[in-house]
């Protein structure tokens, strides 16, 4: 069976700088991938690259064995989803309509953004205004919108770039477990970038270390989410202590 993401000899270059190097990973079903590394390694531009954001310079990504030149824009909308770091919003819109925005082309099922924000417990904003919404709680919302995109779509790729931001110890511990039980229950793959290796500890399978462009490591978390790893990787001396959620 295939990888529901492939990524091959994945290179984005801007000018004479290479923001990535000859990337080349996959990432199966049901499997959770923490990508960490300082900033500027290249975290977001991966991100993005994968969710047709921006145009890699060389390589190929799959999904699900066929290049992503192949589908067109309402074919990945129903099977990938990408959080990203958004900025505020520009004017007044209830939560509830800012999550029906997650399908803006399909008819609204009032019952499935329910749903989604009962899983991501933000059901009591519903009507708020999402503009009086803390960052935190945007957060919940925006995690609610990607559910209600892709609903019950079977080998889907979400995409989150450092979906534990702002959120507050609870809330993080919160997040981290959602992720985790959506992958096992819909057997999504799931990529998320983080500054917080306790964050891959806690939940995720596979690990994917990047710094300048380039990998430090990839592999499951047991074999290279380690210290020497995490050091070269950060450049500064980092101990690695066992995490439970």
């Amino acid at each position: 069976m295939s990888p529901i993401l492939s990524v091959r000899s994945l290179c984005v270059r801007r000018d004479d700088n290479a923001l990535l190097d000859d990337l080349s990973f996959n990432l199966a079903a049901g499997r959770v991938l923490a990508l960490l590394g300082p900033n500027g390694a290249g975290k977001s531009t991966l991100l993005n690259a994968l969710a047709s954001e921006i145009v890699a310079t060389q390589g190929e990504v799959l999904m699900n064995g066929k290049s992503l030149a192949s589908f067109d824009a309402h074919e990945l909308a129903e099977i990938r989803a990408l959080n990203a770091v958004e900025p505020p919003l520009a004017f007044a819109l209830s939560v509830f309509d800012y999550v029906a925005l997650g399908r803006p082309f399909d008819s609204l099922r009032v019952s499935e953004v329910e749903r989604a924000l009962v899983e991501c417990q933000a059901k009591q904003w519903i009507d708020r205004d999402a503009t009086s919404l803390s960052s935190g709680e945007l957060l919940r919302v925006q995690l609610a919108r990607s559910l209600y995109q892709l609903n019950d779509a079977q080998n889907c790729l979400w995409l989150l770039d450092e979906p534990m931001a702002h959120l507050d110890l609870a809330q993080r511990q919160f997040a981290l477990q959602l992720l985790r039980r959506i992958a096992n229950e819909r057997q999504w793959a799931i990529m998320f970038s983080t500054h917080e290796p306790r964050d891959a500890q806690a939940i995720a399978d596979d690990v994917l270390l990047l710094r300048e462009g380039k990998v430090i490591a990839h592999g499951t978390v047991g074999q290279r989410l380690r210290s020497a790893e995490l050091s070269t990787c950060y450049g500064i001396a980092v101990t690695l202590h066992d995490v439970n959620i």
